[in-house]
């Protein structure tokens, strides 16, 4: 496995940090009182070293771009990523994409499903996509989906809620997970597609009022007698897999998620440093080589982190199966960020809490880190049942 970069993309990935630091972190403390992007926004994208346009990926279209190294463009997109993220947090929500109910509409949908709804993607007539799985109460387990979808003639009606819907606000389209028959637990659970403006479709609340990533458009939906038709739904509609393959979606996009934690870890690490050091003269000889210790050792795991998800993305490169790997990079890397963060705004004492720095916006930001794109705890479970059915070779 080799994780080296080229020199051009080395010298991409610290212009990246670069920008972020001195054009986007001045505007961290907006956005995150705004509870939105800042009005700069369209100016600090402008000065980006990079079209960040294609971090979507081959899935538009796009087969050339800087983000093709040569040895691969996920372990490159999660260089990236996670420069984007040292200068802020909030600056993963500014970046152009689609949302990822693009990728399940190509995965799940057949070909005139994926000519109706992914190629205006790839055309630009399309802007964003929401992905409607979230309930209130559901928690981590995907299968217990009470949004309900009867069949009525040539369409389908659905009713129920949905919570925490990235870009939901904003979607052309929102890829909804309901269940057609709750006896059959997961296997039941198909995909809808539902075009913004849908009767019966409502934004309940734009964006939630979040402890962290507050920039971040995570929208409540609700469906009451929402009426789309039979053809909205995603595949084969006897196909009891439509779960378990969105789900696979997620796999796809952990990597770059995860370095977001990496990213944040490593600004909050370096900061403490350069600021402890100033103040070098006022601590006992061995309270330093304390602090200097505990502060390599928060590096070396911030280090391991990062070749835990690079490894992940390079196998996707190669083509090679990465679902385990995946896993266990957000379920490592998520809580190795948050512990790091944590912990560097406990040394900085009052300067950690207070609003005049960003070290406590990052432990706030922090707590989503192991949340989103699949629990920790869930990808711990998936990499415990890898062990046990094929052994440390799945690995």
């Amino acid at each position: 496995m080799d994780l080296t970069l080229s020199q051009e993309s080395q010298d991409l990935l610290a212009r990246c940090r670069e920008w972020a630091v001195t054009e986007g972190r001045p505007f961290a403390r907006e956005a995150d009182r705004a509870h939105a992007n800042p009005e700069a926004t369209e100016k600090v994208l402008s000065t980006c070293p990079l079209d960040v346009s294609p971090l979507v990926g081959e899935d538009l279209g796009r087969k050339e771009h800087i983000l093709h190294d040569g040895r691969g463009s996920n372990v490159l997109a999660c260089g990236v990523m996670e420069q984007f993220v040292y200068g802020d947090a909030y600056m993963m929500a500014i970046i152009p994409g689609t949302g990822i109910g693009g990728r399940v509409v190509r995965l799940l949908g057949t070909p005139e499903q994926v000519e109706r709804w992914f190629a205006p993607l790839a055309a630009g007539v399309y802007k964003y996509t929401g992905f409607a799985l979230t309930e209130p109460g559901m928690g981590s387990d995907t299968a217990a989906v009470a949004t309900t979808a009867t069949r009525d003639g040539d369409n389908y009606i659905l009713n129920g809620a949905k919570i925490f819907c990235s870009g939901g606000a904003i979607a052309d389209f929102v890829v909804v997970f309901a269940t057609i028959d709750k006896t059959l637990g997961g296997k039941g659970i198909r995909a809808f597609v539902v075009d913004a403006g849908t009767p019966g479709f409502s934004v309940v609340k734009p964006n939630e009022r979040k402890l962290g990533m507050r920039n971040m458009q995570t929208s409540e939906l609700n469906f009451d007698n929402c009426v789309v038709p039979a053809a909205n739904l995603l595949g084969d509609p006897a196909d009891p897999t439509a779960l378990r393959t969105a789900l696979h979606t997620l796999g796809t996009t952990r990597p770059q998620a995860t370095s977001v934690s990496v990213g944040v870890g490593q600004a909050q690490l370096d900061e403490t440093r350069e600021r402890l050091a100033a103040e070098r003269a006022s601590f006992a000889p061995h309270r330093w080589r304390a602090i200097t210790e505990e502060l390599d050792r928060m590096d070396a795991a911030l280090q391991e982190a990062r070749l835990v998800i690079r490894r992940a993305a390079w196998r996707m490169d190669q083509g090679l199966d990465y679902n385990a790997d995946s896993s266990m990079a957000k379920a490592y890397a998520g809580p190795i960020g948050e512990r790091v963060i944590l912990r560097c705004l406990q040394l900085m004492g009052s300067s950690g809490y207070s609003e005049d720095d960003l070290f406590e916006k990052r432990y706030r930001d922090a707590k989503i880190l192991d949340i989103w794109e699949g629990t920790g705890n869930i990808q711990r479970l998936v990499v415990s049942r890898s062990l046990l059915t094929a052994g440390p070779a799945a690995l």
